[in-house]
């Protein structure tokens, strides 16, 4: 940086604390400037400030973990990355400033690049958004959970009763099992390669293979639907396709995706994309769209799985489906027995939080029965699931299958 002091100061403040700055501390940090002392160890000090660390959630550093001048290379690269980025180094970022620490870059220099980097720009817009600093993650007052606490509360689940209030019909789902058999053998899709000139084949897609596609393929056997609406576009707009193709169904299809960009790659040559795609969020397409599904036609849901202000699950929940004829089947994917998600996800820090709305949706709600349930049948049938249905074991799914009963003037 080929500012003077009084520049160097301004930028210090600025880039680390977030503002400007007060005349004792400009006075303070250019005496010591003038003394001597570095300006990697002057920026040091703003990093190591109680000041920045409550900005940005840091933990404190105690005197003795401050950065030292004879600090080696190594060290000096694993705290910009944990002071400034909030994170570990990745080999090639730590090989890099390794080398031109080498080549003499003075250590100035590297903070700074670090300070002005976009990453530090957005770690800054993130911690600093009123979200954030209104109830950071973990907060009781705030969605997200707290992963300390995960892994003690996933342990007091109990995945073998049924949630008070919500009819599970687990003898219907056996039932509905038993008679999707008959579809099994038919199925054209191929295990690791395509065939039958199909779109689809079971590839291992954590996302939508083995027991979702089975069952959907099923499901469209089963209901042949004059009518099929989509929300959110991928690997199983595929199945429908080739399934109703393979039946010979007329169904008119609709795909809702604000990001096709996934599912156009997947389409064949036989498709009209025009045709088929609504290219925007489910938020934005008039409501009456959805009043055109009839008894036996599916409304599929695979969107952002999120609720929140303006969220794609919230339109879904609480304006798509009180206005939905009865007879008309729903399907919500990504839904795990007993309605929780996998404790992998969450330590992972996903925070989706669908599947909680749909289970209070459910709760003592005679509008809606459960047809089949994809993860209930893996892990509390699975011996049954083996004899009718023994690919599907492969990857059991997270689809859940509902049908409107009757209208409901109510919502979540």
């Amino acid at each position: 940086m080929g500012q003077n002091f009084d520049e160097f100061i301004n930028y210090c403040y600025s880039k680390i604390l977030g503002r400007v700055p007060d005349s004792e501390g400009k006075e303070h940090y250019i005496d010591l400037l003038n003394k001597g002392v570095p300006k990697h160890e002057v920026l040091v000090s703003f990093l190591n400030s109680n000041e920045y660390a409550g900005r940005l959630k840091n933990p404190s550093v105690e005197p003795h973990e401050s950065l030292k001048s004879e600090q080696n290379f190594d060290e000096f690269i694993s705290y910009c990355y944990s002071r400034i980025l909030g994170r570990i180094p990745d080999p090639e970022g730590r090989e890099y400033y390794t080398k031109i620490l080498n080549e003499g870059t003075p250590k100035h220099e590297i903070l700074v690049s670090f300070l002005n980097s976009d990453e530090y720009a957005e770690r800054v817009k993130y911690l600093m958004s009123p979200t954030i600093k209104f109830a950071p993650p973990g907060h009781f007052y705030s969605p997200l959970p707290n992963l300390d606490d995960i892994l003690d509360l996933y342990q007091k689940i109990d995945k073998f009763r049924n949630p008070t209030g919500i009819e599970i019909n687990g003898d219907k789902q056996i039932e509905l099992l038993k008679q999707f058999q008959k579809y099994i053998s038919v199925i054209p899709f191929g295990d690791g390669f395509k065939q039958n000139n199909t779109r689809y084949f079971f590839n291992g897609d954590e996302w939508y293979s083995y027991g979702d596609a089975i069952v959907l393929f099923c499901m469209i056997n089963y209901f042949k639907p004059k009518r099929l609406i989509e929300v959110g576009s991928g690997y199983s707009s595929t199945v429908t396709l080739d399934t109703c193709e393979l039946l010979n169904l007329k169904t008119k299809i609709t795909f809702i995706e604000p990001y096709p960009e996934l599912v156009l790659s997947l389409l064949s040559d036989r498709d009209d994309p025009d045709k088929l795609l609504l290219r925007k969020g489910v938020q934005t397409v008039d409501l009456s769209f959805f009043e055109e599904l009839n008894s036996g036609d599916i409304l599929f849901v695979d969107s952002s799985h999120v609720v929140k202000f303006g969220s794609d699950v919230l339109f879904i929940l609480t304006e798509v489906l009180p206005r939905l004829k009865p007879g008309v089947i729903i399907h919500f994917h990504d839904i795990f027995w007993p309605f929780e998600y996998p404790i992998e996800w969450l330590e992972q820090g996903s925070a989706w939080n669908e599947a909680y709305f749909l289970k209070a949706l459910l709760i003592n709600n005679k509008n809606y029965e459960i047809l089949y349930f994809n993860d209930y049948m893996g892990q509390m049938n699975h011996d049954l699931v083996k004899e009718y249905m023994p690919l599907a074991l492969k990857n059991s799914g997270c689809g859940i299958w509902l049908k409107k009963l009757e209208s409901e003037s109510s919502v979540v």
